[in-house]
């Protein structure tokens, strides 16, 4: 998941949910493994219009399992929250005859919440289950990661995690077998190919899965190794507007694979479009990643491609834990700022391009009021207000930035590109997924002033970036910066329909005439204020009846920040 700009990006502090990114194969050691057989079609409403999925299951417990059959659906909270998209007409039975399995309970696990159903007895031989799972509404309550259930493009889409009930394996593996009912002419395809699947995937790997079905178009760049590659799939999206930003990824992903000293896997870039939110945003999985476009969005815009190179970026290098020190700060701040430089020294953004990046990091780190919490702090304030989940993403570019910079001051032979590196190879190996890791690589291969910057940013001590930051190009000047405000708590998310809720006496939108009970006509994208140093709102509302466009500065004062000027920009 990428930061303030268009998105909402891989959410790695939710730890229960970013499971699949970097799941790793079945070790020897682990439970015996169960069978699978899973049948999922898609059902449509009396229009013909894609409605859901008809989920069906043949469940074969490992030898020698004795547990009563738990079933479990993650309820997506707290980055989402369920509505319409919840289990319907479920039934199992087993060799014995029919499982009534009754109410579902809720459970909570590791930071996740889950609904819950028990078998009334021991299970005999396979179980079969079979439900049905309506879409979620497209205009989200809260807007998180993309795997919710949703409709686009006259098909479905999202993660199976956003409509799987899974039995309970007590940390054991699934042998999978995926199957499609889908109508003549249309298609399937998930993190893990084109139409049905195979595999042998631990529950998390299998709840990770992205997936699109239906009249999906398709388009590859020409030229890439069969064996690699990327290849962009869309619902709800004109088949023209697939080159443009299909080979620009392409030629991203190249970058960022040689750049990771990794061998070039099949990549799958799958896109949905419908009419939800404002804001674009996106979900990486293993050798994939999910974009939510609103119709009429351009995905051929530089903020879409950094989405793009950022989720690339969650497939490609090792994760550290947000759980553990707030942990995003290296995940969504890796992500960030190697979204630019990668691409970057490709040629793949102009210099203006990257100079607008930069400065959409630095602005939405600088203006946020929140800016100065401890990272430790960070997964309790991330979802308590609009631009607080920004906070790691920012916060973890400009210490990354700054870090690249002394680096180099200091003469030594590493860069944050391979220290990257050399995270991922060793948590692949074992090392534990937390600071404790990056700080034992500093102490070894770098030094003890970078164990004090470390310190510094985690305690939440403003970052200014030193000379040379960002590349020989950027240059930071000090000014003060607005403190980014609404001036009104509610609604949360500015999407048309919702009503304005307390106006604050005196803000700059009180002054512009906003007023509680207006009703938003237009859905506002806040994200690109949030990350601007002046921007300003534009909100078309309707009150008594009447419409009125209401301008102001999101702002509640000024703090110290910086701004970035590009000397190779012409």
């Amino acid at each position: 998941m990428k930061p303030a700009r268009p998105v909402v990006y891989g959410l790695a502090a939710l730890s229960a949910l970013a499971f699949a990114s970097h799941a790793l194969p079945v070790p020897s050691s682990a439970p015996a493994i169960a069978k699978l057989d899973i049948r999922l079609t898609p059902t449509r409403s009396g229009d013909g219009t894609a409605d859901g999925l008809a989920v069906s299951y043949v469940y074969t417990p490992a030898p020698g399992r004795t547990a009563p059959l738990v079933l479990d659906l993650d309820t997506l909270e707290p980055s989402l929250e369920r509505g319409t998209d919840v289990v319907a007409d479920l039934t199992v039975s087993d060799e014995h005859g029919p499982l009534p399995m009754g109410a579902a309970v809720r459970r909570e696990s590791n930071g996740a919440t889950y609904e819950e159903w028990k078998a009334p007895r021991p299970t005999a031989g396979t179980v079969k289950v079979s439900y049905r799972m309506h879409v979620a509404k497209n205009v989200a309550a809260k807007r998180g990661p993309q795997f919710d259930l949703q409709a686009a493009g006259g098909g479905v889409s999202g993660g199976y995690i956003g409509f799987l009930v899974l039995p309970d394996t007590a940390g054991g593996s699934f042998d999978t077998h995926v199957t499609w009912g889908l109508k003549p002419g249309e298609m399937a395809v998930s993190s893990y190919g084109e139409g049905d699947c195979r595999g042998t995937y631990t529950p998390e790997k299998l709840l990770g899965t992205l997936f699109l079905a239906g009249p999906v178009t398709t388009h590859r760049m020409s030229g890439q190794p069969n064996d690699g590659g990327v290849t962009v799939y869309a619902l709800g999206m004109p088949k023209e507007q697939l080159k443009s930003i299909g080979d620009w990824t392409a030629r991203a992903h190249a970058a960022e694979v040689k750049a990771f000293q990794l061998h070039d896997k099949p990549y799958r870039f799958m896109i949905r479009s419908f009419v939800g939110s404002a804001n674009p945003s996106g979900r990486a999985a293993e050798n994939s990643f999910m974009l939510y476009l609103p119709p009429g969005k351009n995905p051929g815009t530089a903020n879409l491609r950094f989405t793009v190179a950022h989720e690339m970026v969650h497939s490609l290098a090792a994760t550290m834990d947000a759980d553990q020190d707030g942990g995003d700060w290296y995940t969504e701040g890796l992500a960030n700022y190697l979204s630019m430089r990668v691409p970057y020294a490709a040629g793949l953004y102009t210099p203006q391009e990257y100079a607008d990046e930069v400065n959409s990091e630095s602005a939405a780190y600088y203006t946020n009021a929140k800016r100065s919490i401890p990272n430790s702090e960070i997964p309790t304030t991330m979802w308590t207000g609009r631009n607080a989940w920004m906070i790691p993403y920012n916060r973890g570019t400009l210490y990354l930035a700054d870090l690249d910079a002394k680096l180099k001051a200091h003469g030594s032979k590493h860069t944050v590109l391979t220290l990257a590196n050399a995270m991922t190879q060793r948590i692949n190996h074992g090392a534990p997924s937390t600071g404790q890791t990056w700080v034992k690589l500093l102490t070894e291969q770098v030094g003890p002033w970078a164990i004090a910057d470390w310190n510094d940013m985690m305690q939440g001590k403003l970052i200014y970036p030193a000379v040379g930051a960002f590349g020989d190009c950027m240059h930071a000047k000090k000014q003060d910066v607005r403190i980014f405000d609404l001036g009104f708590p509610k609604p949360l998310r500015l999407n048309a329909g919702q009503a304005i809720a307390g106006v604050v006496h005196g803000s700059p939108a009180d002054v512009a005439g906003l007023r509680d009970g207006d009703v938003i006509q237009d859905s506002v994208d806040i994200n690109p204020i949030a990350s601007s140093l002046d921007l300003p709102v534009v909100l078309h509302v309707l009150r008594d009846g009447k419409p009125h466009t209401i301008t102001f500065n999101p702002s509640a004062g000024t703090q110290p920040g910086l701004s970035w000027t590009s000397s190779c920009v012409k």
